[in-house]
């Protein structure tokens, strides 16, 4: 009877969501990058360090998880699962080595994780 496979087939589509796309995290690893030494010589009671906008991919088993680009102000936030991530700056940051500078982080089980991740310029 075809009624059957008409009333079957919406009851298993609400069910597993028939190929609709995963519903969007609910976590997301937010932050700051600073780089430094910004001076050949760094001074007391002067930032030596200052935070800087590039981009940057957000990896995990090798594979891109996801992308950002820091504001001027070093400010970033992306969203991605829980877990265990790598963040990497990409090749044209102005950094000394950027790829060799990747930094791991850990995005918690709900909410916002918050970092500050430091970058060498090779200045010294």
């Amino acid at each position: 009877m075809r009624i059957g496979v008409l009333f079957i087939l919406p009851l298993l589509c609400a069910t597993t969501g028939c190929g609709a796309p995963a519903a969007p995290s609910d976590t997301m690893l937010v932050g700051t990058v600073v780089r430094g030494p910004v001076r050949p010589v760094c001074q007391v009671d002067v930032p030596c360090d200052a935070p800087f906008s590039a981009g940057f991919t957000v990896q995990q088993g090798g594979r891109v998880a996801a992308s950002f680009r820091s504001d001027a102000q070093g400010h970033f936030d992306v969203l991605v699962a829980p877990g265990r991530y790598v963040v990497v700056p990409n090749p044209d940051a102005p950094l000394m080595s950027p790829s060799a500078q990747a930094k791991d982080v850990i995005v918690g089980p709900s909410g916002a994780t918050t970092v500050l991740l430091h970058f060498d310029t090779g200045i010294r």
